[in-house]
This record gives structure tokens, C-alpha cells and sequence, in this order.
């Protein structure tokens, strides 16, 4: 098994998937568990799980399975964070913060961060529950085909999502997992109700909206990507949370669009790091005065 060139089964990506994700599902398809699998095509001696895939995915990784799945090295690709390679951010610097980007916190193959996330519409909605890699990004808060927020955790016991984790330790289980199943409490993570969203100005969801859009159609027919709006837009995120550098900032902003003054986690961390909820409404800030300076033009 798996000696050919394709393997026995080679699904190919579904619409906007992650790799992780799909390098999970190549595993299940072909009837093993997801670190026999990478064993046997890899070679035990490449170690997949201990790095962020969907960030930068080794060169033998990708040569690997598009043999092994017959998909183009292109569409392998967009797969992973280069597809926004000069759209959202200018390289994918191997270490550190990349703007935009949510961050895993791996630790031995664990994920301590909440770099995941999910729409649990979307999951049960799914004929085969897949992860798409605009699910990583810090600005891609909601669902724009199903107007609710997005969650990055197991609503019952916390958890982040860690889904090549679903069966690992469990040698007696020999089914195929689902992909919507939390990896530490086996919860159906889309059996939840999520939370809708508030649309408080709709000429600033309209353009949010575009983008969450023209990101899960990878740019496809999307016209004019804005490199500088998105650069303008995360630093004003950046200002909002900096609190000992720009203290009158939010409180002027929620003057100015009528939007409640909430508190805000006292750190120094990056964007990226902040609570969804936090990141949701902060957000909502900075669209709406990108929304005024261009209706001001």
C-alpha cells in the first residue's frame, strides 16, 4: 500500500481548504491513522506535526503529496500562507508574528494557542467537514455566508482545535473520524449554536464582507486586492489595543460610530493573540474609520 505513484485514495483540496486539513483527510481516506500515514509517505524521519504546515509547509511535504494526490504544485499552494503572499503580508518569515496570521503555539505536537478556527454552520453544512485556510486569519471573524461569529475552541470542554489529534492515543478506535470533533473530549464541535452577528453599520460590513469573500475564493475573480488597506487596517487594530501608547483612541472612535466602549485585555501582545470577540469588535473600529476616511476623500 501507498508504494505507487498516486495513492490508493488522493482526494484532491476541497474549495478553500488548509493543508493540515487536508493532509488529515488524505490519511483517513486512505484507511490509517493520520500519523501512520505520514510515517509510511513521509518517512520517519520527516517530522510533520511539530511545525505550523499551513504556514510554511516543507518542500518535500508538498513534493510528496502532490504525487502522491496528482494535484498541481499551484493548487498545492494555495493550500497554505502563500496564497497571501503580497496581499496581506510581503514574505512568510519563518519565525515570529506574520501580520495577520493567528498562531497555533504549538508545543510537542499540541496546540496551545487558538490559531483554528471554525464556523459550526459551515461544518455541519459540509458533506465532508474540512477546515479552509481563511479560518487562520486574525480579521476573518465571522461568517459571511452565514452571518454568525466564528468560535476557536470546543464549546464544551475548551479545547483548541487539534484535529490530527482526533485519534491519536485511542489505539482500539479504527473507524474514520470526523474532522468536526473535538481531539480531547470527542464533542461534535458544530453541535453548538452560534452566536449571530450584529450588523451595527452596513456600509462597513459590506466592505469587511468583501474581503472575508475574496479570501475564500482565493482572489478568484475578486478584482483589485488592496495590499494598503490591509496594511492601514492592522495598524489601526494595533493602535486600538495599544492602550499606553494611543489611550484616547478607541474611546474616540466609539464617540464617533455610537459603539459601546468595552474593555480590552491589558497586554502587549500582537493582534493576533487577542480573544476572538475582542479581535470582532475591534475590528468593527477600524473598518469604520477606513469606511469614513474613503467616504471623506
Amino acid at each position: 500500500m501507498l508504494s505507487g505513484a498516486l495513492w490508493p485514495a488522493h482526494p484532491k483540496p476541497l474549495p478553500g481548504e488548509c493543508l493540515s486539513s487536508w493532509l488529515v483527510r488524505c490519511a483517513h481516506h486512505n484507511g490509517l491513522k493520520v500519523q501512520t500515514f505520514c510515517d509510511r509517505v513521509f518517512g520517519k524521519e520527516h517530522q510533520v506535526w511539530n511545525r505550523d504546515v499551513d504556514r510554511l509547509a516543507p518542500p518535500w511535504l508538498l513534493q510528496v503529496i502532490t504525487v502522491g494526490t496528482g494535484v498541481s504544485p499551484h493548487l498545492a499552494d494555495n493550500t497554505t500562507m502563500k496564497l497571501f503572499e503580497g496581499r496581506l503580508f510581503e514574505h512568510r518569515n519563518r519565525g515570529g508574528q506574520l501580520r495577520w496570521v493567528l498562531l497555533l503555539e504549538q508545543y510537542h505536537r499540541l496546540h496551545q494557542g487558538f490559531g483554528m478556527q471554525y464556523c459550526p454552520l459551515c461544518l455541519t453544512e459540509d458533506k465532508e467537514p474540512y477546515y479552509r485556510l481563511s479560518w487562520r486569519l486574525a480579521f476573518y471573524t465571522f461568517c459571511p455566508r452565514h452571518q454568525t461569529l466564528l468560535l476557536d475552541r470546543c464549546h464544551a470542554c475548551g479545547a483548541p482545535v487539534t484535529f490530527h489529534r482526533i485519534e491519536l492515543g485511542r489505539p482500539g478506535r479504527y473507524d474514520t473520524p470526523s474532522l468536526d470533533e473535538c481531539w480531547r473530549c470527542q464533542a461534535r464541535l458544530s453541535d453548538v449554536q452560534p452566536l449571530a452577528l450584529e450588523r451595527w453599520h452596513q456600509g462597513v460590513f459590506q466592505r469587511w464582507e468583501r474581503w472575508l469573500s475574496a479570501v475564500d475564493r482565493q482572489f478568484v475573480n475578486s478584482g483589485r486586492i488592496d495590499y494598503g488597506c490591509m496594511a492601514r487596517l492592522h495598524e489601526i487594530c494595533r493602535r486600538i489595543v495599544s492602550e499606553h501608547k494611543f489611550p484616547d483612541l478607541q474611546r474616540n472612535l466609539c464617540r464617533r460610530s455610537g459603539q459601546p466602549v468595552l474593555p480590552l485585555s491589558v497586554s502587549r501582545r500582537p493582534f493576533e493573540h487577542r480573544e476572538l470577540q475582542e479581535r470582532h469588535y475591534v475590528l468593527g473600529l477600524a473598518w469604520w474609520l477606513i469606511y469614513r476616511q474613503v467616504r471623506n476623500r
